[in-house]
């Protein structure tokens, strides 16, 4: 029995701004990721790892852009989708960690807002439901 991958990654070109050093900051990554596997996408400062993850989520500068391939995400053409599309599963089926730590998390606001504001934007749990799921991922 032979299932879909969660998340299929076929030839993806990713073209950086004219005049750089180069056309892609990616040309023609492949890779499948099914349920519950971890991928580690290694390479040196600069190879495309980023813009990879980036291109996945659709967050990628205004300068940058797809140029060819195709990312579907449990058999939807990523590419496809709208902003509002894309943002809907933000969070909810698909997310990325920022290898920014003073990006990740707001010194100003306690964790467990932090938590709570991603699942307010991303499921419609009430808000009992969303503290208990926050207390729940904590002791986790």
């Amino acid at each position: 029995m032979t299932t879909e991958p969660l998340l299929r990654v076929r030839d993806l070109r990713v073209a950086l701004p004219a005049g750089g050093d180069r056309a892609n900051a990616v040309d023609g990554v492949s890779f499948d990721l099914a349920a519950g596997e971890i991928l580690c996408i290694v390479g040196e400062s600069g190879s495309g790892k980023s813009l990879t993850a980036s291109a996945i989520m659709g967050l990628l500068p205004r300068s940058v852009r797809v140029a060819g391939g195709s990312i579907a995400l449990a058999g939807t053409d990523l590419l496809r989708l709208s902003e509002d599309e894309m943002r809907s599963r933000r969070g909810r089926l698909v997310g990325m960690i920022f290898q920014e730590p003073m990006t990740a998390l707001n010194p100003l606001m306690r964790v467990g807002d932090q938590i709570d504001e991603v699942l307010a934007v991303h499921t419609d749990l009430p808000e009992a439901e969303r503290r208990a799921r926050v207390v729940e991922l904590m002791a986790s």
